[in-house]
């Protein structure tokens, strides 16, 4: 089950055969408008494409020669050398906790409020929030840089994290798990959200989930194999590299994974208590306005997409949306016009407020059905190239867990939007880059 998690096709095609059949019964049960058309034709080209382009490198992989899954001059990461690497990325999880509540007290000035006063009105606090990152969309303050790069470092502490559970034998591990979820919370907390928390505690769960099935026990049959592939990733990774050697164990307490499972649940119920989301759908009590607000959280992006679907204008932004992160830069060098561009989505009523779309949002409004198609084919290629590297080198692991994370998120919004993503990718290859070989 493990290795199925972490199949970049298998996720894809469990994410969305969710998120499709949980929005085509609200539409049976009449709580979303008839889709038209033009939404299931998205939506096989988006699967179509990802899984063509996933298949198409299993495909040709095996006329290629065998590529270096790990540089040859790559320093091993060690088990000894990962608690210091933690220790740097705790610290940046406190630099950007202190940001986030100095960013909390720079709204509460501008509301005219004080910082307790905010603190005791969850909504107000979400809205200013969401003005305070519109209002500097296109801007490059200081405390919005130095966020981006703590809080890139941070995420890449969580990979680390979810490697450094499977690899340490101690009991230290759970020292540091427990400080990382305090910080992620702390964070969400005091941002009023869900997201970036459960994002970080993903990538330790898939890193975690990753290496442990790296190597498969002797004898151990496949429990998840793609169609083309007839081998498993852990038995062709270590055919080509025969250096790869994780120590092999008992198996190990479910505790590493349903703690950190289990504090995105805690997060989830606290911010349904701060913001009263399950009163919004007019339920008869909490208990079920709560498991409504989980149905809504997955089935009512694919009912947006198609009411963009419905009243797009035609006019194709030509990457601005996909590639914003960068556009947003060309911008502060006067290369390029500032657009007008919606951080958090305009809100449409279906019947009730929703201001996600799914991925394919971005795709389409810059390139039309095309780039709906063309980039999950991209996206299903480069996971597929990535699968066979991914445990042998850690700037591709972290790599091939943004992709995978963008993976899991798909159904719900455009995880690449932000600068933070890219710096973790980049600083995973300019610090990081370090062998996987655990004896």
């Amino acid at each position: 089950m493990m290795r199925c998690m972490t199949n970049p096709l298998f996720l894809f095609l469990a994410v969305w055969t969710t998120a499709v059949g949980l929005y085509a019964g609200g539409v049976y049960a009449g709580t979303f408008p008839a889709p038209g058309s033009a939404l299931w034709l998205a939506v096989l080209l988006n699967v179509g494409g990802f899984s063509l382009g996933y298949l198409t490198w299993a495909a040709f992989r095996r006329f290629l020669p065998p590529a270096e899954l790990t540089p040859s001059r790559a320093r091993v990461l060690s088990p000894e050398r990962i608690p210091r690497l933690l220790q740097l990325a705790g610290l940046m999880g406190l630099v950007a906790l202190s940001l986030a509540v100095y960013r909390t007290s720079v709204i509460a000035s501008h509301l005219r409020m004080s910082l307790r006063e905010l603190l005791t009105e969850p909504g107000m606090l979400r809205v200013g929030f969401a003005f305070f990152v519109t209002a500097g969309v296109f801007e490059t303050s200081w405390i919005v840089m130095l966020n981006s790069v703590t809080s890139s470092l941070f995420s890449i502490g969580f990979v680390l994290l979810g490697v450094f559970l499977h690899v340490d034998a101690g009991r230290r591990k759970y020292l540091y798990l427990g400080g990382f979820l305090l910080i992620a919370l702390a964070i969400g907390l005091t941002s009023v959200s869900r997201y970036e928390a459960t994002v970080n505690i993903v990538y330790m769960v898939f890193a975690y989930c990753l290496v442990r099935g790296a190597r498969r026990r002797q004898g151990q049959r496949p429990v998840c194999s793609d169609a083309v592939e007839t081998q498993d990733f852990a038995s062709l990774h270590n055919t080509l590299t025969g250096t790869l050697q994780i120590r092999s164990r008992l198996p190990l307490p479910p505790v590493r994974i349903l703690l950190p499972l289990a504090a995105v649940a805690v997060l989830f119920f606290i911010i349904d208590l701060l913001l009263h989301k399950s009163a919004e759908y007019g339920r008869p009590d909490r208990l079920q306005g709560f498991v409504y607000h989980l149905f809504w959280y997955l089935a009512s992006p694919l009912a947006a997409f198609n009411e963009l679907l419905t009243t797009f204008d035609g006019r194709y932004h030509l990457g601005q949306y996909t590639f914003f992160p960068f556009y947003k830069w060309l911008y502060r060098f006067h290369l390029v016009p500032e657009t007008d561009i919606s951080v958090f989505g305009e809100f449409v009523l279906i019947p009730y407020a929703a201001n996600v779309y799914t991925y394919l949002r971005n795709f389409y409004e810059d390139f039309g059905m095309i780039g709906v198609v063309t980039a999950p084919y991209v996206l299903g290629l480069a996971t597929s190239a990535l699968r066979t590297r991914a445990a042998g080198y850690f700037p591709y692991l972290n790599l091939y867990l943004v992709l995978l994370v963008f993976i899991l998120f798909s159904f719900y919004n455009f995880f690449l939007f932000s600068n933070q993503v890219y710096l973790q990718v980049l600083f995973g290859f300019l610090f990081f880059r370090r062998a996987l070989h655990f004896q």
